[in-house]
């Protein structure tokens, strides 16, 4: 984490909300360089931006026997020392200095969120309701790893779909066994989560707070909602219809492969989970698949390997989608079985 004073006169990083730029300046660290080390090559095409924090740098060109030097003190040093690639020159630390280092996407994502955000702020502003100007919400919401996926135009047009609905505490938001109709994301207040078994006794499971979203899993699924969500307090929720959800949401972020496609993976390090119970998975799956049932998935997060990627699949391929849609909120890279075991013709055991 980097202290957002350092940074507030970089462009165009100068241009975001102080919120905006306290939530980057969280995901971003200095690099420090000795007197004489290269900091990156002419020709490098890494995409990221870099700014001078202190000290010198040199810029030389193989262009020119000429060579310039920059010092983090000057009005010039607000700008970036190298963006875009290819590296037009290589720098060189002309002295001990410090270089902030932020990756294209990233920055350029920083600037569209603030640009939306901003318009969110603004549009709340005029509604005068009491939760004018509060944006913790969607600062918890935009740093989550569902939404981190999310292309940066995909993003945008969600945000600005989002409809705001207010509740009064004891409101059921969410009813189990209703149909799924919106995705919600909390603006203000908190909520709980629970379920009732077939005696009819009900079990508290989660408690939510402002920036979390639920409603997300009989969307994906097409089934009935599995747990009640009730208002514990008057607050604000913002939600997106089904039809947007779809468009916005899951299908950016559900990506489908075929058998040979998943056998390929597979011989690159990729994992197979079977997603179905317990009993459909002992008569048969893929070779190598683990099992573990999507209803035990949350429960279960823990033995999966972090940094791998999961080729998920299911008698017909819903499940998959529910346990992908899951998994990518946890930060897991993760693909679906196209068409699920149903589509290929002879199960592999």
């Amino acid at each position: 984490m980097i202290d957002p004073n350092r940074i507030r006169r970089l462009v165009p990083l100068n241009t975001l909300t102080k919120a905006n730029l306290d939530r980057l300046a969280k995901r971003l660290d200095v690099e420090k360089y000795e007197a004489g080390k290269v900091i990156c090559n002419e020709g490098d095409t890494d995409p990221e931006t870099l700014y001078l924090l202190s000290g010198k740098v040199e810029l030389t060109s193989v262009s020119t026997t000429m060579a310039r030097h920059l010092d983090a003190s000057s009005q010039e040093a607000s700008f970036a020392v190298v963006d875009l690639p290819p590296r037009p020159y290589t720098v060189k630390a002309a002295n001990d200095v410090e270089i902030l280092r932020i990756g294209n996407y990233a920055l350029d994502r920083a600037v569209m969120l603030d640009e939306v955000t901003t318009t969110i702020t603004e549009i709340d502003s005029g509604k005068n309701d009491e939760a004018n100007g509060n944006t913790d919400w969607l600062s918890e919401m935009v740093a989550s790893e569902i939404f981190n996926k999310l292309p940066p135009e995909k993003l945008a047009s969600l945000l600005m779909k989002l409809e705001a609905v207010p509740v009064n505490s004891g409101d059921v938001v969410i009813r189990q066994n209703d149909p799924g109709d919106y995705y919600y994301v909390i603006k203000k207040g908190s909520f709980n989560v629970s379920r009732k078994d077939g005696q009819g006794k009900v079990e508290i499971l989660n408690e939510l707070k402002e920036g979390n979203v639920f409603g997300e899993e009989s969307l994906v699924s097409g089934t009935k909602r599995n747990a009640s969500i009730v208002a514990m307090k008057d607050g604000m929720l913002m939600r997106l219809s089904r039809a947007d959800f779809e468009d916005l949401l899951k299908k950016p972020l559900l990506t489908y492969v075929t058998v040979d496609e998943a056998s390929a993976l597979v011989k690159t390090g990729s994992k197979l989970l079977d997603v179905r119970p317990e009993n459909q998975f002992r008569q048969g799956t893929l070779k190598g698949a683990i099992n573990i049932p999507v209803y035990d998935l949350r429960d279960k997060l823990d033995t999966l390997v972090e940094g791998a990627r999961y080729i998920i699949c299911c008698q017909n391929g819903t499940q998959s989608e529910v346990a992908a849609f899951l998994l990518s909120q946890r930060g897991f890279e993760v693909c679906v079985l196209k068409g699920g075991l149903r589509a290929i013709q002879k199960p592999r055991g």
